[in-house]
């Protein structure tokens, strides 16, 4: 299986123009240039491995695993970086997919550019624990069709241009783009319900654990109180002291709602998707799909309208 924190993380140095190489098998030198030294906390040289227990055999090794600070920092650079790009494919035209209507084509040696966007997102999980995965979403404007795949889309910038070729022209989708990425957003949601439920599961066992260890003290602390009950005299003063140990078997059972509250809140699944950048990407197509009259709501909308520059925005997830 393919390290996908060790994509993003190799992903992340071609971005920033950062070499490295393997100089034993699973371990990295990095050379760090001065400019990006202080985000690597002053190293010039970072040796570096995915493999805790190489890390733990090697103890000047930084691990870059789940949970890990650097990778961390990483995914937060990353969700700074500019929110929209556009790449224009180097490739021989091809014919489009089919759309969901299964339309008519028009053949025809008219060449342009088809439109398909690329949504990253970074989804949190928190149930007094912390994960964070990335993942991707290609939604083809064509056939409107949506795949999901964990980790940051791979693009291979050989294959793509920022500038168009001459002569192309880029089609106007009939697609809304903005539908297109909250139908992203719940085909992603769709594809975490297992992880959801997993942990949900965790949560719901550790939550009892926590509850029963608690609970048995609550009992033990009960049961001396009413072997104190059972030893007063009926006298006034005893009448009182019967009294005060009521209270506090009261105040126990309130002690056990509370705890339960807490322990509740504290184990809860609570996920958060941010959407990190998004890439169109123009594919050379030939033939062209016999598209419906174009509504006025149908309008193609531009990622800025959904796009911050303060780092990803959370929507809510599952409810």
């Amino acid at each position: 299986m393919v390290n996908k924190i060790q994509e993003l993380v190799f992903s992340f140095m071609d971005m920033v123009n950062i070499k490295r190489s393997e100089i034993e098998s699973g371990i990295w030198m990095a050379r760090i240039p001065a400019a990006e030294q202080a985000f690597f906390n002053g190293f010039e040289n970072l040796k570096f491995t995915f493999d805790r227990e190489k890390a733990e055999l090697h103890r000047d090794l930084e691990l870059i695993c789940e949970g890990s600070f650097l990778l961390r920092k990483i995914i937060e650079r990353l969700a700074e970086l500019p929110r929209v790009s556009r790449l224009f494919s180097l490739k021989a035209p091809a014919v489009p997919p089919q759309g969901p209507s299964h339309e008519l084509r028009v053949v025809s040696d008219n060449v342009y550019y088809r439109p398909r966007v690329v949504f990253n997102f970074k989804v949190q999980f928190e149930c007094d624990q912390r994960r964070e995965k990335l993942f991707s979403v290609v939604a083809d404007t064509a056939s409107e069709a949506l795949g999901v795949e964990e980790g940051l889309y791979t693009i291979d910038m050989t294959e793509y241009s920022e500038a168009p070729q001459a002569g192309l022209k880029i089609s106007e989708s009939n697609t809304d783009i903005l539908r297109l990425y909250l139908q992203a957003c719940q085909k992603l949601e769709d594809s975490l319900v297992d992880d959801i439920t997993e942990l949900q599961d965790w949560g719901n066992e550790q939550c009892q654990e926590n509850l029963k260890v608690f609970e048995a003290y609550l009992d033990e602390q009960k049961q001396e109180l009413l072997k104190k009950k059972e030893n007063v005299s009926f006298h006034l003063y005893f009448f009182q002291k019967e009294e005060e140990i009521d209270r506090l078997i009261d105040n126990l059972e309130e002690e056990r709602k509370r705890k339960y509250s807490e322990l509740k809140d504290k184990f809860s699944v609570r996920v958060k998707i941010g959407l990190v950048n998004s890439v169109v990407l123009y594919t050379p197509t030939v033939g062209v799909a016999s598209h419906k009259p174009r509504k006025a709501s149908d309008r193609l909308v531009m990622m800025p309208a959904f796009a911050s520059s303060q780092g990803c925005e959370t929507r809510s997830a599952i409810q």
